[in-house]
């Protein structure tokens, strides 16, 4: 047992700590471990990709409409993503351009990855959002990447691991020595305890790793809801007429599936944020909110939609 908390007390050591943009303490993962959880993370945004269900094929009508949609994108995600690498000049350090996609999924929903990468699904085509509202869509995605949130999920999806291939075989040792006598049908259920025991560990690995990742997610939306109201004024949108269209779109959402019901409550955030002082930057005419002085970088490339 002390050599288990041994094991335990390194493992946790060599997790590390880092401060979020908005001052959030959150767990991060060793040097060794960050090419890791860069793939672990787009693994993660593929696979939730592969198990949401496929828009149908378009008419010719439609397959225009999702054309210009994928236009807009482009244009919304490069200007942005001039701004995010302004505001945060470490994004350099961890990838070299944001990647915009929008995959041809029936529903509403957006996901990410640590290296940049930004999905857009189809569906949120047929919400009608203006510009506004679909900048608020893409940078609050973005922002979950400059959160550092997918390193913290993946650091405690290898905590939670480690943790169960640690303590459960070492919970149910009793039991490959309760026969007593070092027979062969002993050894058969050695074996197969150990069996059970592995596979056990590894569900229980998988489930506890999902349900503290949930347990994270309400203080990521709200702290990527915060970066994103960053992003937009110094984009060059108001961050009232924002939330005004935020609010507009608010009663036509379905409270399910989770992506638009957590737009839902980002809206309801995003008004109640928006009734406080006027956000960083000065007021321009009609109202518009000036960016600050923009740093002469060069814009990061943005990929073609597939």
């Amino acid at each position: 047992m002390p050599r288990v908390l041994l094991s335990l007390a390194m493992m946790f050591m060599l997790i590390g700590c880092a401060t979020s943009p908005e001052g959030r303490t959150q767990l991060t993962p060793p040097g060794a471990l960050q090419g890791f959880s860069a793939v672990y993370s787009e693994f993660d945004m593929r696979l939730k990709l592969v198990t949401a269900a496929d828009a149908p094929s378009c008419s010719e009508e439609d397959c225009s409409a999702d054309r210009a949609f994928d236009q807009r994108i482009l244009a919304l995600g490069r200007r942005l993503a001039d701004v995010a690498y302004r505001q945060h000049a470490d994004l350099h350090l961890r990838f070299p351009r944001f990647e915009f996609i929008v995959a041809d999924k029936a529903e509403a929903g957006a996901a990410s990855s640590a290296g940049g990468t930004v999905v857009i699904y189809r569906g949120i085509r047929r919400l009608d959002l203006d510009d506004a509202a679909l900048a608020f869509v893409l940078a609050r995605e973005m922002s979950h990447i400059i959160g550092g949130h997918h390193d913290e999920n993946v650091t405690t999806s290898i905590l939670v691991a480690v943790a169960a291939q640690i303590l459960l075989p070492v919970l149910n040792i009793g039991t490959l020595f309760s026969g007593g006598a070092a027979t062969t049908a002993a050894a058969t259920t050695a074996a197969s305890t150990t069996l059970t025991t592995s596979a056990v560990a590894s569900a229980a690995s998988f489930a506890g790793s999902r349900a503290l990742r949930a347990s994270y997610r309400p203080q990521q939306v709200r702290e990527a809801e915060a970066i994103a109201m960053k992003l937009l004024p110094a984009a060059g949108w108001d961050g009232r007429e924002v939330s005004d269209q935020l609010e507009n779109l608010r009663p036509a959402l379905p409270e399910e599936p989770d992506w638009t019901g957590e737009l839902r409550e980002s809206a309801q955030r995003i008004a109640n944020l928006m009734q406080g002082p006027v956000l960083p930057g000065s007021v321009g005419e009609r109202g518009q909110i000036v960016p600050r002085e923009a740093f002469e970088l060069p814009p990061p490339l943005v990929s073609k939609p597939f």
